[in-house]
């Protein structure tokens, strides 16, 4: 335990050149799956007592997962990092669909309109599209194909029809650019929007215990908790494409891990969204939204089930966005299964649409 907690608060040294970005560290075979991804996460069994620690939790959980993919200091990845959000600016985000807006709207009404919610989406044939494709994935596989959008939205049930569409419709965010891009780092770009798909489903019900939690609001931040991943991955397929040695995939999850916050929130307030949603995105101030700080504890246990090489720092997210909001051990020990769950959801549904 002792070691974990230095390891959770140590200090970094300056960083290495940025030709320096290459693990020292011997990678274990068994906590590594293929080309560098993170093996299965393990079925957790908690072995705690009634009344753990948020220490202790989080000691636990990490345990359970094998520990990160392998063992780095900062200092192997910092120069990278640096250099990364030096060039954030050079990669504009897009603005965000006003589709998104008015999904965002009609989600707030608990009595959700079945024919408002058919002639928005019909309005954006890939927000329909997608609808329907996902009614007939493997996360539902109906006897017969669904064809039509109040089929999808009867099978799916109305909830999951917004989340759903609210995710498609910000799915550009988290999409490969060009071939060349995918071809440097065909998993990371595969996983991302399901990663954040699974981000915002558990947003959306971490805020259902959250007194001042909005869900449809929280969803969104979750949806964009981890914006500043594609921003950052782009920008270091463009380094490597001019000449910077390819780093190996472990320095990659870690400067990801380390920069997208940063890069996320200065993308987030170029997108155009609606104060609102801003608010509820980016935790600022001294009274932070609930829902910008459920979206930032829930991107630093995303980062953990990834079994980044920074896992210690973002079990120190993890902490203090909890003891901020009030939070239980018990609590957070639960949103590591939602999360895993919810990431099997969004692989059964969005999996067969790359």
């Amino acid at each position: 335990m002792i070691s974990w907690l230095r390891s959770l608060f140590r200090r970094s040294a300056a960083p290495p050149p940025p030709e320096a970005y290459v693990p020292r560290a011997r990678k274990r075979k068994s906590e590594v799956g293929a080309k560098g991804t993170p093996a299965p996460p393990m079925r957790m069994v908690s072995k705690l007592g009634a009344d753990p620690s948020m220490t202790e939790v989080l000691s636990e959980v990490i345990e359970q997962l094998g520990g990160p993919q392998v063992e780095l200091d900062r200092e192997q990845w910092a120069g990278l990092a640096m250099r990364i959000v030096g060039l954030a600016d050079t990669v504009p985000p897009p603005s965000f669909p006003r589709i998104a807006s008015e999904i965002v709207e009609v989600a707030r009404d608990p009595d959700v309109d079945v024919n408002q919610l058919v002639g928005l989406v019909q309005r954006d044939a890939a927000i329909a599209a997608t609808l329907l494709r996902v009614a007939n994935s493997v996360a539902f596989s109906p006897a017969i194909p669904i064809t039509n959008l109040r089929s999808a939205i009867q099978m799916m049930g109305i909830q999951l029809v917004i989340e759903v569409a609210l995710g498609a419709s910000a799915r550009a965010y988290y999409e490969v650019a060009s071939k060349a891009e995918l071809a440097l780092f065909p998993g990371l770009w595969q996983s991302m929007f399901e990663e954040a798909m699974a981000n915002a489903f558990t947003c959306g019900r971490v805020a259902l215990d959250v007194p001042t939690g909005r869900p449809e609001r929280a969803l969104v931040a979750g949806l964009l908790a981890d914006v500043g991943r594609p921003i950052a991955l782009r920008i270091m397929a463009r380094l490597v494409r001019e000449g910077m040695p390819m780093p190996a995939i472990e320095i990659v999850h870690a400067t990801l891990d380390e920069v997208a916050a940063r890069i996320g929130e200065e993308a987030l307030r170029k997108m155009e969204l609606p104060p609102e949603l801003l608010e509820g995105c980016i935790p600022t101030g001294e009274t932070p939204t609930a829902d910008s700080m459920i979206a930032r504890l829930v991107s630093a246990v995303a980062a953990i089930q990834r079994r980044s090489p920074r896992i210690w720092g973002n079990a120190s997210d993890v902490r203090a966005a909890a003891e901020q909001m009030k939070l239980s051990p018990h609590l957070v020990r639960t949103l590591f299964a939602q999360r895993e769950q919810y990431m099997m959801q969004a692989k059964g549904m969005f999996g067969t649409m790359r």
